[in-house]
C-alpha cells in the first residue's frame, strides 16, 4: 500500500460551540449516525469530527465544492475505540477513481483547540 495523500485541520472549539446551535449546519455536516453518537458528547469531540472531515478532504485533495460533502464522510470509532473513516457517495466515488481505499486518522483536542491527521492510503 502507498501513501495517497495526507492532511491535518486544527478547529478552534468555540467556532463549533456556536455553529452547532443550528441544526442545519448539524446535517450539512454531520451524518444522522454521528449526530446520534455525539448528541451526550462533549463540544470537542464534534470539534474534532469536524476536524477529521477536515483532514480528510485535504488529504483527498479534493473539498466540499470537489464531491466531497461534509455529511458524505463519516467519523466513527471502531471496536477498540480507535477513529475511523467511512466514505459515503459521493465522497466514495471521488477516493475510487483516485486510488484510495484505506484511512489512518487520528484525532486530539484540548478545551479550546481540535486536531485532525489523515494519512490516505491506497495500491500502487
Amino acid at each position: 500500500m502507498s501513501v495517497k495523500g495526507c492532511g491535518v485541520d486544527l478547529v478552534d472549539v468555540a467556532r463549533i460551540d456556536k455553529a452547532l446551535r443550528r441544526q442545519r449546519f448539524r446535517d450539512k455536516v454531520y451524518t444522522q449516525q454521528e449526530q446520534t453518537e455525539l448528541q451526550d458528547r462533549n463540544v470537542q469531540s464534534w470539534a474534532a469530527r469536524f476536524a477529521a472531515k477536515e483532514a480528510v478532504m485535504k488529504a483527498v485533495g479534493r473539498g466540499w465544492l470537489q464531491g466531497m460533502p461534509f455529511n458524505s464522510i463519516e467519523i466513527y470509532k471502531n471496536s477498540l475505540g480507535q477513529p475511523q473513516v467511512r466514505l459515503l457517495q459521493p465522497a466514495s466515488e471521488v477516493a475510487e477513481n483516485l486510488g484510495i481505499t484505506h484511512f489512518v486518522l487520528s484525532l486530539s483536542h484540548t478545551n479550546e483547540l481540535a486536531v485532525a491527521y489523515v494519512i490516505a492510503l491506497g495500491e500502487e
